[in-house]
């Protein structure tokens, strides 16, 4: 089975393909900050179909949404993400799921033992750091959570198979 992970944002979005748990193939897409919110929208929704089409998932994760440093005007905007990438999978008939961040990284930190802190750069650079030491030779901030995101949940939805056929 092959699935989706993103890290979706305004701007950089990254993702990463697994197929039968095992990462195939990860990278990004950035989609100008200077174009109308319905433009990246509709840049979301392309993107997602050219994804699609060369890699055929069939389910597709990827992360809750929350306040950014108290900007109302970003999370309105990443809740317009949010449901862009939900009607997408409504349309394309793709299961999808949604997790926090605390979520998957509190079950990548059982899986790795690292700690994550609590500022956003130092998420960001110790999930950078674990994806170069595990996964990838290179990638960037937004592919590394893309990757960890998509680690997360399969060992998750793995642990739900194990639970629910015993």
């Amino acid at each position: 089975m092959k699935v989706l992970a993103l890290d979706q944002s305004l701007q950089t979005t990254g993702w990463a393909v697994f197929n039968n748990g095992k990462l195939v193939k990860f990278s990004h897409f950035t989609i100008p900050a200077n174009k109308p919110i319905e433009i990246r929208l509709h840049e979301i929704w392309y993107q997602l179909d050219e994804l699609l089409n060369e890699y055929e998932f069939s389910k597709l994760y990827f992360e809750d949404i929350q306040m950014q440093r108290n900007n109302a005007m970003t999370f309105k905007k990443l809740a317009y993400v949010q449901a862009t990438i939900l009607l997408w999978c409504y349309n394309q008939n793709i299961k999808c799921e949604i997790l926090s961040a605390s979520h998957w990284r509190s079950i990548i930190k059982d899986r790795y033992k690292v700690s994550f802190g609590r500022a956003r750069a130092e998420q960001k650079k110790v999930a950078l750091e674990l994806v170069l030491d595990k996964f990838a030779d290179a990638a960037t901030e937004d592919e590394a959570d893309a990757i960890l995101l998509g680690v997360a949940a399969l060992a998750e939805s793995k642990q739900k198979e194990t639970i629910e056929f015993e």
